[in-house]
């Protein structure tokens, strides 16, 4: 009963897809990380990339999913081996679910939430013989709230869009928080 209640659910939103096509986006986009807060003692301003899927179920309503990558410099001390320096960055993935709420056509809030992977690198390749890979940590998940205002553009009459959006993440980490603002600009193609 379970699978034909599942399978039934697959169903109806594969007919909506294919009926409403035009309520389905997708799109990249540009991002600018800012550091918040302590994050900002190590971190410097990163920058970034976007994928992004939208569905709206009614022209105020939508759901998004989104999936981001960004790498900052840090401001941790650089280390010399071997005559080579030695930087470190914090490398950033984001898987996120979220709403968003149109108050007119163009201007929209956003909610949203989902798992940050971070991962701090240092190019020592460069700098030893060694080629191991084991040189960086691994990426470690940390749960993800987010809260934004953006501004929608229509490029093509249900074709394009030209989105801004600002985004302000809060990232609980073990020892300490790490909190951003992104400014992401984003081009999204109805299907």
């Amino acid at each position: 009963m379970k699978r034909l209640f599942i399978l039934l659910i697959a169903i109806f939103i594969t007919f909506n897809f294919t009926m409403a096509q035009k309520h389905f986006r997708i799109g990249a986009g540009f991002d600018v990380v800012f550091p918040a807060s302590d994050y900002n003692d190590i971190a410097k301003t990163g920058v970034g990339g976007s994928l992004l899927m939208d569905y709206s179920f009614s022209p105020e309503i939508a759901i998004t999913l989104s999936s981001t990558y960004s790498s900052h410099g840090t401001e941790l001390p650089v280390i010399g081996i071997d005559g080579e320096v030695i930087e470190f960055n914090i490398k950033s993935i984001d898987v996120l679910l979220g709403g968003r709420y149109y108050v007119s056509p163009s201007f929209f809030g956003l909610l949203e939430a989902g798992v940050r992977y971070l991962q701090l690198y240092a190019d020592i390749y460069k700098a030893t013989d060694n080629n191991n890979s084991d040189k960086t940590t691994k990426y470690k998940p940390y749960y993800t709230a987010g809260f934004g205002l953006g501004y929608r553009y229509n490029l093509a009459e249900d074709k394009s869009d030209f989105e801004f959006t600002g985004i302000y993440h809060f990232v609980s980490g073990d020892v300490m928080n790490f909190p951003t603002f992104t400014l992401r600009a984003s081009i999204l193609i109805y299907l």
